[in-house]
């Protein structure tokens, strides 16, 4: 089998019920939280069962925070930036209540893995270089904190995108260094990581005066 034909035939199209396409890094409109059913294109390969539990996992991520939203005043648009993150706190703090802090909430293990290996294969050195030198100081990252505003939040390559499940609306993946984060834009917090998620062996990590 030629090249072309074996990168089409490693493309996932994984089909759940009737809805409207969501398309990477959340720029579709949000869908109501009590229409699910959405289907989603990813090139790549992921095991079935993971991807489907990880579609599955984010969706009800993505409708329980909706539900808790509407428990607030909502945000107006507004260029107040404190306004902005006072809207984020709070919907972030009745987000944490009764949510674990520990890793793979939505990225199963073997989806993680997957993604790891993905990343191996495709993203080239000058990608990597771009993502590092744009992104933050690599950092520990805790799930359920919210990201410093005093940290750069770098853009995804669209090739690197391409790679990865595709989100609903308002959820985001970011890098940190070498690790994979999955970030909910409208609350600001890291809902799940994948730790060393980038290859970058030998290559020069940002330090921490490189940011100022």
């Amino acid at each position: 089998m030629g090249p072309i034909r074996f990168a089409a035939a490693a493309a996932a199209l994984v089909l759940l019920g009737a809805g409207t396409p969501i398309r990477a890094q959340g720029t579709a409109a949000q869908k109501p939280a009590s229409d699910a059913d959405f289907h989603l294109t990813v090139l790549g390969h992921f095991d079935a069962e993971s991807l489907a539990t990880f579609t599955r996992n984010v969706q009800e991520y993505a409708n329980r925070r909706a539900k808790l939203e509407a428990g607030l005043p909502p945000l107006q648009v507004t260029p107040n930036a404190d306004e902005i993150e006072r809207f984020e706190r709070r919907l972030a703090e009745r987000i944490r209540r009764g949510r674990s802090s520990h890793r793979n909430q939505v990225f199963t293990p073997t989806l993680a893995q997957e993604i790891k290996q993905l990343l191996q294969a495709h993203a080239d050195p000058s990608t990597v270089a771009l993502i590092l030198d744009d992104g933050p100081v690599e950092f520990d990252v805790d799930v359920n904190d919210s990201y410093s505003k005093q940290r750069s939040l770098a853009t995804m390559p669209p090739s690197i995108l391409l790679l990865l499940p595709d989100l609903p609306s308002e959820m985001q993946y970011r890098f940190a260094g070498r690790h994979l984060l999955l970030l909910d834009a409208r609350s600001n917090m890291i809902v799940d990581e994948i730790p060393f998620a980038l290859p970058c062996d030998g290559c020069p990590l940002k330090r921490s005066d490189d940011e100022h």
